[in-house]
């Protein structure tokens, strides 16, 4: 397994300057389970990759492939000195047990990168474009390139978006936040197929970024 150059899938608009990273499937009133504060602006949405081969059956053949790990909201070119995991407004770290995480809880297999000045009337259309599926909806569309991202919305009074992602299943998925030196955040990453399980080396050196 090598890692591969990462796949630009967008841009994101949030002219509120608040990002919400949470699960679409929210309760009616709830809000997002995670925001954070980033300049107002319009950020690019990025998709991890990495390449591996394998034995097909049905080809019988060695058979390579590419698949997408993580999702990432890039907001500035400078690179991460140290991550954290993002926490909720009712996350404690003192009260957890030994290995939990915060995160986003999804029932539906799916979370989203979003404008939290625009949640409301965002979350709306997204529910009445994939779960009530109204024709011709303006401010909603579905994204069909292959793509970890599935959904895009977006709100015409506040300029506000969000993009809608797959996860492998059900569950609580952390939010990793990269910060500069500064402090400021570069970055925030949703590992979506978890972190592969590292080999042990053999023949040669194991790629870097495995």
């Amino acid at each position: 397994m090598t890692v591969v150059q990462p796949r630009r899938a967008g841009t994101l608009h949030l002219p509120s300057g608040l990002l919400a990273v949470s699960g679409p499937d929210t309760g009616p009133g709830d809000g997002p389970h995670i925001t954070l504060p980033v300049p107002p602006g319009e950020y690019v949405l990025d998709e991890a990759q990495v390449r591996y081969s394998y034995h097909c059956e049905c080809h019988n053949a060695e058979v390579t492939t590419t698949q997408p790990t993580a999702v990432r909201l890039l907001v500035n070119g400078t690179p991460a000195a140290a991550w954290e995991m993002a926490l909720g407004p009712q996350d404690d770290p003192r009260l957890f047990t030994e290995q939990q995480t915060a995160g986003f809880a999804t029932d539906g297999a799916t979370g989203c990168f979003a404008d939290a000045g625009a949640w409301e009337p965002l979350i709306a259309l997204f529910e009445r474009g994939l779960i009530r599926g109204e024709p011709d909806l303006d401010g909603y569309e579905d994204i069909d390139d292959d793509s970890m991202f599935m959904h895009r919305t977006w709100d015409k009074v506040y300029g506000g978006e969000l993009m809608s992602f797959a996860t492998t299943g059900d569950g609580t998925y952390p939010v990793w936040v990269g910060r500069s030196q500064a402090g400021e955040v570069t970055g925030v990453v949703v590992l979506a197929e978890g972190m592969p399980e590292l080999l042990p080396e053999r023949d040669g050196p194991l790629d870097a970024g495995v």
